[in-house]
């Protein structure tokens, strides 16, 4: 079982006191055996550590989104018998047939109720469509008051058939990189010089799993979330071989 002490180091002053919360529902379900899930969702720095270093035997540690590489994921620990995680799928349907709603206009209507940003996961547009995952418990307020957004109308319902989920569009791309080095890729995927691509390390403009780089020569992870402010989100993926000067065939994917 790791310690508090090991998980406020490797997290940032602000992060780490939400980590803190989480830590106590990892050490309940440790000592007392029993399956929790957190009341939240939460970004890719942190369910990633609790995923990589909370592992243990025959103590699982996972999260989920709903959608496929969701960013923003509800924790769950010790779930040993698989129980459902308390998430609805709420589809909000645009019944204006004038106005186009984008994915801020859906985000800024349901914080508008009073909603927190970590009690609802990623929201994937779609066909004049939100999919918004939220904690269960909240759901039905939502439903009750969101009958418009701006001027149009909306439709809101619980979404049974998960079938019906979209995924998330990406475009996938292919680079040549010496190294995974978070300047090396930066500079590459922004097409500019490494000198560049330091500057903007510097100024504070990249971001990975939601934390602003600090250290130029940090090596890139698969399934990182790379951030350059301006430019775009990615997901750094596989390596898939070697060019003949010897750089590495790297799989990143931008989201559309």
């Amino acid at each position: 079982m790791i310690t508090k002490e090991f998980l406020i180091k490797n997290f940032t002053e602000e992060d780490a006191k939400e980590a803190v919360k989480i830590y106590e529902n990892y050490k309940l379900a440790y000592e007392k055996d029993i399956t929790i899930f957190t009341n939240s969702f939460y970004s890719p720095n942190i369910w990633s550590f609790f995923e990589r270093h909370c592992n243990k035997g025959d103590f699982s540690v996972e999260s989920i989104g709903i959608f496929q590489e969701a960013d923003r994921r509800m924790i769950s620990f010790n779930n040993c018998y698989n129980l459902n995680y308390p998430i609805d799928i709420i589809e909000i349907t645009n019944k204006s047939n004038f106005s186009i709603l984008r994915h801020k206009d859906y985000l800024g209507a349901v914080l508008s109720l009073g909603i927190e940003r970590n009690k609802i996961g990623d929201i994937v547009v779609k066909d004049n469509k939100a999919y918004l995952p939220i904690i269960d418990e909240i759901s039905s307020y939502v439903l009750s008051n969101l009958n418009y957004i701006g001027k149009s109308p909306v439709e809101a319902k619980i979404l049974y058939d998960l079938d019906e989920i979209p995924s998330v569009d990406f475009q996938e791309l292919i680079i040549n990189v010496a190294s995974l080095r978070v300047d090396s890729v930066v500079a590459k995927i922004a097409n500019i010089s490494r000198a560049k691509s330091i500057e903007l390390l510097d100024s504070g403009k990249v971001l990975i799993d939601y934390v602003k780089a600090k250290d130029k020569s940090q090596e890139l992870l698969k399934g990182s979330r790379l951030t350059i402010r301006g430019i775009g989100k990615y997901i750094i993926g596989d390596i898939v071989g070697e060019t003949r000067s010897g750089k590495q065939r790297i799989i990143i994917k931008k989201y559309i």
